[in-house]
């Protein structure tokens, strides 16, 4: 039973790693997806200059830029943003052929795996816009319809977005987040690179999520930290504590990794601790006897007082 505490917090430094494993597995975002890499192929180097994200982290966007939802309807970017809610802005254009669908399913999967927590609508919003100034909405609704159906998000159906705008309004939002693309009349197709930003409710630029995946920790932190700690519980707040953002790789990395080495060390020390505390207690609080066999002090007295009943008695 001496062991028990020790064995516990044994356990407990062997548990936390598992608890925030499920954003540590599977197949990580990264900077170049395999579409992205397959659109890059043969193009000659002034052409991959332009083409690209140019992380303009803490940086606010215009939100009185004008564009049209998939029901043509005129709405400026406010109209997403406010209300404590952070906003997920996902640069695509409907009409691709790949790599746009690439980044639209990772996130869908990635969000469908956080729905218990974080809905869009609810927590957040999305907000997908075309960079493709031929793109009209009903495009951008047919777009819409289909993702859904095909991945069963009709319950969040009022938080998707697909929106469509000007030439100039596309240009002014992609400068503004640095998203790079080009378009290439010889395949008659954008290249462009992937990945999405999260924003905060006031526009400004928190964080970019990289590839065409996004894990589902990836997503939980960087809405919890957008929103400025208004959604998500302690268990987020804790893992904020526990992780920390990489903005090259565009991914959160546990950041306590070392300090649960020390932590299992420290507790294996605990441990040899219990095991031999008893009996180097006992070495230390010993009663030093002499040499000479004097008898303790409670002896004496007593010896005293029995020479001194003798002596009444004769």
């Amino acid at each position: 039973m001496k062991k028990l505490p020790g064995a516990i917090l044994v356990f407990f430094l062997a548990a936390v790693p598992a608890a925030f494993a499920d954003g540590m597995s599977g197949l990580r975002g990264t900077s170049r997806g395999p579409g992205d890499i397959d659109g890059r192929v043969g193009l000659p180097n002034e052409m991959l200059e332009k083409i690209g994200i140019d992380q303009k982290l803490a940086e606010k966007i215009s939100l009185e830029t004008t564009f049209v939802d998939e029901h043509g309807k005129s709405v400026k970017l406010s109209s997403f943003f406010g209300e404590g809610k952070p906003v997920i802005l996902v640069p695509a254009y409907y009409r691709c052929r790949l790599i746009c669908n690439r980044v639209l399913d990772g996130l869908f999967d990635g969000l469908k795996r956080i729905d218990g927590k974080f809905r869009p609508g609810d927590h957040f919003e999305v907000v997908v816009v075309s960079f493709d100034h031929e793109e009209t909405p009903e495009i951008a609704l047919a777009k819409k319809e289909a993702m859904l159906s095909i991945l069963g998000r009709r319950k969040s159906v009022n938080g998707w977005h697909f929106l469509t705008g000007t030439k100039e309004n596309i240009k002014s939002l992609m400068d503004a987040v640095g998203y790079r693309f080009q378009y290439d009349k010889a395949r008659e197709e954008y290249l462009h690179a992937t990945g999405i930003m999260v924003l905060t409710p006031n526009g400004q630029i928190s964080r970019y999520l990289l590839g065409i995946r996004y894990m589902p920790t990836d997503l939980e932190l960087s809405l919890v930290e957008s929103s400025g700690n208004r959604i998500g519980t302690l268990v987020d707040q804790i893992k904020l504590m526990c992780y920390t953002y990489d903005p090259h790789s565009g991914q959160y990395t546990m950041a306590v990794l070392t300090l649960l080495r020390i932590g299992a060390v420290l507790t294996m020390v605990c441990l040899f601790g219990f095991m031999f505390w008893n009996p180097l207690k006992g070495l230390l609080l010993k009663p030093s006897g002499s040499k000479t066999g004097n008898l303790p002090a409670d002896s004496t007295a007593q010896n005293q007082e029995s020479q001194e009943r003798q002596a009444k008695a004769t």
